[in-house]
């Protein structure tokens, strides 16, 4: 029995991000290449590359898309309470 999608439970873990994680997981939200992100951020790509990383590792993510997903609903759900 599925208990809903896999990348669901993240959403649990979003306060494990620092602000900038934060930032660049809304910035995927938006569909974003990591080229564009770093240009919104004024940081580099590298950088970019490494807050990814982060964020997958800390909200158990195996994929952007995944990433992509939960930060979508994360926004979405943020705004609705705003």
């Amino acid at each position: 029995m599925r208990n809903g999608p896999r990348w669901k439970p993240a959403l649990g873990r979003v306060h494990r991000l620092t602000p900038r994680e934060k930032e660049t997981f809304l910035l995927l939200a938006e569909g974003l290449s990591n080229d564009w992100m770093a240009q919104r951020m004024h940081v580099t790509e590298r950088t970019v590359r490494a807050h990814l990383s982060a964020i997958m590792e800390k909200l158990e993510l195996e994929s952007r898309y995944s990433a992509c997903l939960a930060a979508y609903v994360f926004g979405a759900e943020r705004s609705d309470h705003s």
